[in-house]
Order: C-alpha cells, then sequence, then structure tokens
C-alpha cells in the first residue's frame, strides 16, 4: 500500500512538470510571435487566413480591387489570436488613413491591403506606429476627431502600392467601398474575398442628428444610404471620389433600418495629416 502511494505521487508530480513545461513553452512562442509584430524589418506575419473566408468565385472581386488598389483592413491581435478592427486607406505610400477607434493600446495592429487579399497573396504588414488625432476622446459618445494615421512597413513588398489621393477640397459626390463582411454566431466579423461599391448620397447634417442625437459639424459628413436595401450594420470601407479619400467611418448603423451614417471628413483633417506625417505633398 506504502509503495503504491510512493508510485502515485511520483507519477502525480511527472503529469504536474509536463504540464508546466507545455505551457512554457506555449507562452514562450506566443511572447515571440508578439515581438515580431514590433519589430520593424521582422518579416511578414501571415494573418488573412486567421480572419478571413475566402469566397469560392475567386474572380468576381478581381476588377473592382484593381480599381480600389488602395483599400486596407486593419488587424488587431490582443491576445493569441487576429480579429478583423476596421477598414483604411493607403495615403502616401507607406501611411494609411483610419479611424482613431480602430485603435487599441494593448494590442498589436497589421494591415492587409485589398488588392492582395483579393489575388489571394494573403500577405499583411505590420504598423510601425500610430498618430492619433491629439483631440480625439475614445470614451466620447460624439465622434469627434475620430481619425488616426498609421505608418506601415512595406520595405520587402514586391510591387508599387498606388496610394489613394487627399486634399483640403469638399466633394459632393462620393461612393463607398464595400469590402464584404460575414458575422459569425459569436458576432466576430470575417472578411470574405468579395468586393463592391456604392454611389452615396450626402445628406443634410439633420438627418443624422434624427438617427443619432449627433450634431454633425463640418469635420463630420452624414451619408444617406437609404438608396440601398442592403444592410450597413457592419464596418465598410472609406468614401472616395475617384481616387480621392473623402472620409472614414465613424458611427456605423444600429441596425439594418437605419439608413443613415456618419463618416469622419479627411479633407477636413488634410493639413494635420501631411504635419503628422512629415509630408510637404500629396496625391
Amino acid at each position: 500500500m506504502k509503495a503504491a502511494c510512493i508510485i502515485l505521487t511520483i507519477i502525480i508530480f511527472v503529469a504536474i512538470m509536463a504540464v508546466c513545461v507545455m505551457v512554457k513553452f506555449a507562452t514562450d512562442i506566443t511572447v515571440e510571435e508578439r515581438k515580431r509584430d514590433f519589430l520593424p524589418g521582422a518579416g511578414v506575419y501571415q494573418v488573412a487566413k486567421s480572419i478571413a473566408v475566402i469566397a469560392l468565385n475567386e474572380n468576381k472581386s478581381l476588377p473592382i480591387a484593381e480599381r480600389y488598389p488602395y483599400v486596407a483592413a486593419i488587424a488587431r491581435n490582443s491576445s493569441s489570436s487576429w480579429a478583423f478592427s476596421c477598414f483604411a486607406s493607403v495615403v502616401l505610400v507607406k501611411w494609411v488613413v483610419t479611424s482613431a477607434h480602430c485603435r487599441r493600446r494593448d494590442a498589436a495592429h497589421r494591415v492587409l491591403l485589398l488588392y492582395d487579399f483579393t489575388r489571394n497573396f494573403s500577405r499583411s504588414f505590420p504598423i510601425l506606429y500610430w498618430r492619433i488625432n491629439e483631440k480625439f476622446n475614445i470614451n466620447s459618445t460624439i465622434p469627434l476627431y475620430d481619425i488616426a494615421v498609421a505608418k506601415f512597413n512595406i520595405d520587402d513588398y514586391p510591387y508599387a502600392i498606388k496610394p489613394s489621393t487627399f486634399d483640403d477640397r469638399a466633394v459632393t459626390e462620393c461612393e463607398a467601398s464595400i469590402w464584404k463582411t460575414v458575422s459569425a454566431m459569436d458576432k466576430r466579423v470575417f472578411l470574405i474575398n468579395d468586393f463592391d461599391s456604392f454611389e452615396m448620397r450626402i445628406a443634410s447634417p439633420n438627418r443624422c442628428y434624427e438617427s443619432y442625437g449627433i450634431q454633425v459639424d463640418e469635420s463630420m459628413i452624414c451619408i444617406d444610404m437609404s438608396d440601398y436595401d442592403d444592410c450597413f450594420i457592419h464596418e465598410f470601407g472609406p468614401l472616395f471620389n475617384g481616387d480621392k479619400l473623402v472620409g472614414v467611418l465613424a458611427v456605423k448603423p444600429r441596425d439594418c433600418e437605419v439608413k443613415y451614417a456618419i463618416f469622419t471628413n479627411v479633407s477636413y483633417f488634410a493639413t494635420w495629416i501631411l504635419k503628422l506625417t512629415h509630408t510637404a505633398f500629396h496625391g
């Protein structure tokens, strides 16, 4: 009986040691993977397949992806897995403009390009650093100054990236880029390999006030989507006028019945973008 107890104690001790070694090994892998995300030039860590469902018809979106080569998605990793965060647009070749609410302090972020994604290259690029508008308050219910720029590492990218343009002139017409998504049972949003665009009407600020109770000033744009039956409750891409970046999403509809959305007016922040990127020209 005493010998059996000793043997049982030894087995339990060995099992505990084995579990500790496995946990330590798994932790080391996670730490090393996260280190690579913060090291410039550390190589491309593929995240596209972990946040995307590739459509069977791969040729459907390629012509539109060629029309919007600068549309990008931001992926975020706050633990051990990557998740889709929001959309962005490439400007000035190595920068993206996106919403300030897209960034999380405790997470690593990477950029996925629509053009690569649609062609199933499954590439992603680490964000080296962010510049958040200094007046943005993530705890505020009013989406003022909800804009950010982020520089991403594309030094080893084999092709030239065509950026979108931007300037300080207002527009009267625009179209929304729709990199399509699906929602899982756990409410996670996944990208799919399909894309579309819709002409959008710029509405009176009063329309968005009626829908959200938010006073839309000149730093924001109220967009009317009532011409379409589609549901826009998921994140959708930036607004463009030709190749010019017009707006990034600040407030999306709460449900499919709401047909208005609020975008941050990129033209209002054109000088701020140039200052933060230390660039004297754009386009």
